[in-house]
């Protein structure tokens, strides 16, 4: 297993690269450390992914294939600061994440490196 770590939002820059080109990985989880109502984490099936300065509404939504976003007080604000894929975790191609929360974690592996679930 494999982790990252951002520490605060990245979204003005380019997407926090995770494998390699070419190289399938597994997400296995998400630790949110510190959010706000209606923060953002998007994963997406590429290794560059452009930031854009206004923000994750910005953002482009190529490659996307996965978002979680924060509940907010309309929907009763019950905060999710663990994301588990279990035994379904989530595959991309390399793979990059967008994120307006600070310090989240992602735990990762290569799929060649992967032990069975």
């Amino acid at each position: 297993m494999r982790t990252t770590y951002i520490a605060s939002t990245n979204v003005t820059g380019d997407a926090q690269v995770l494998g390699a080109a070419g190289e399938d990985i597994y997400v296995r989880a998400i630790h949110i450390g510190l959010y706000n109502a209606g923060d953002q984490v998007r994963f997406y099936n590429k290794r560059v992914a452009p930031g854009h300065a206004s923000g994750m509404g910005s953002l482009a939504t190529t490659d996307l294939v996965y978002r979680f976003t924060q509940p907010t007080a309309a929907a009763g604000n019950n905060v999710v600061q663990v994301i588990d894929f279990g035994n379904a975790p989530l595959q991309l191609d390399g793979g990059s994440v967008h994120t307006d929360a600070a310090q989240v974690t992602i735990i990762w592996e290569p799929v060649d490196e992967a032990q069975s679930t």
